[in-house]
């Protein structure tokens, strides 16, 4: 692959034929026909003169790929990091959770598919942003960490890049939630500015990931291990669909892949779907069945499972895993650390070191009464 442009080779000119904020993309190549091939997600599109690629958001203007979704959001919120089903980094902690529009996958329940699928997005909830004032809105409410999340930042690669490299020039920490349908090259990009990566593993079936999400498996499970080997902070999530993937087979898959590609310190988020989008003919998914997943974890061996998109369970909490000690605990959108969690993630109680990192007292509240 050659002459890829990549965050430092590219241009960074407007092309005003479409949008002010308009930017050449990152990771493609062009071709002597003006047509362009995009090396952002496996798919590798490649894209005729004046057309998109699959996610809707890459254009080819002439012969050069544009990321028409530069510097747009439709999504600016303050939240906790628990909503990213991150628990061991900075528990507790505030994020600005930053969407944006179209995605490279089409995944049959999305629960952000007016903002995911493009041609659904109401342009009333697009707005424009620079990365300075992303950067400042987070300063401004004393937030320490950017989070790229919703729809899946992937498709908004080369704001994601440019802001959080700022970013962290000002101390500001970066997330990037998503389902990492990404090459090898786009996740290199991301592992020199990402701090923590929210990685959501669909299924561990290929035929599903082709029929339900419009993608496929291997460069996910791929790009998991790259992340791994980074060194940097990373955990896992798995929707648990009713009717689709909340079987024992799915959780032995994804425990099994955890324990001997990853590591059993990885923490595991198995989270509730809620009918939505073009599968709606299924119920919430019991919190019953992500228990039974969560345990079914914790009982192979796997020290860090939990549970998502619950208000209240056990299921939501970090327990030592030596001497299963309770250390933090969480109820609804509140954190609380408990008496036996240290400094620096070690239990008290045992002296086991956790994997919790970044603990900063004042981002919890007062400890809850058990």
């Amino acid at each position: 692959m050659s002459n890829v442009y990549t965050p430092d080779t590219a241009r960074h000119d407007l092309h005003l034929k479409w949008a002010d904020k308009t930017k050449e993309a990152y990771l493609y190549t062009k071709n002597d026909n003006g047509s362009v091939a995009c090396y952002l997600c496996p798919r590798k599109c490649v894209i005729g003169v004046g057309n998109v690629g699959f996610c809707k958001v890459r254009r080819n203007l002439d012969g050069i790929l544009y990321a028409q979704s530069y510097g747009k959001a439709t999504h600016v919120t303050i939240e906790r990091i628990e909503t990213e089903a991150i628990h061991n980094y900075m528990p507790g902690g505030k994020i600005l959770s930053l969407g944006n529009f179209g995605c490279n996958l089409d995944c049959d329940y999305c629960q952000n598919w007016k903002y995911s699928q493009f041609q659904y997005t109401d342009p009333e909830t697009i707005h424009e942003y620079t990365s300075k004032q992303v950067i400042d809105t987070a300063i401004q409410n004393k937030v320490k960490i950017l989070s790229w999340t919703y729809n899946d930042p992937a498709v908004w690669f080369e704001f994601v890049i440019d802001t959080a490299r700022e970013a962290k020039k000002v101390g500001l920490k970066n997330l990037f939630k998503s389902a990492f349908f990404l090459t090898p090259e786009a996740v290199s990009e991301l592992l020199k500015v990402i701090d923590v990566f929210a990685i959501s593993i669909k299924a561990m079936d290929e035929d599903y990931y082709t029929k339900f999400t419009k993608g496929w498996l291997p460069p996910v499970l791929a790009n998991a291990k790259q992340v791994h080997k980074s060194g940097i902070h990373y955990e896992i999530s798995n929707l648990v669909v009713t009717g689709l993937t909340n079987t024992n087979d799915n959780y032995d898959k994804m425990i099994n892949f955890i324990k001997n590609e990853l590591t059993v310190d990885t923490p595991i988020h198995f989270t509730r779907f809620h009918p939505d989008y073009k599968y709606m003919q299924y119920e919430k998914t019991p919190i019953e069945d992500v228990m039974a997943a969560r345990n079914r974890a914790r009982d192979a061996g796997l020290k860090y499972p939990y549970i998502g998109n619950a208000f209240e369970s056990e299921g939501l909490n970090t327990y030592c895993p030596e001497c299963k000690e309770l250390l933090i605990q969480r109820y609804g959108l509140n954190t609380y650390l408990k008496p036996a969690l240290g400094p620096k993630g070690e239990c008290k109680k045992c002296g086991y070191k956790t994997t919790v990192k970044e603990i900063d007292p004042s981002d919890c509240q007062a400890e809850l009464a058990l």
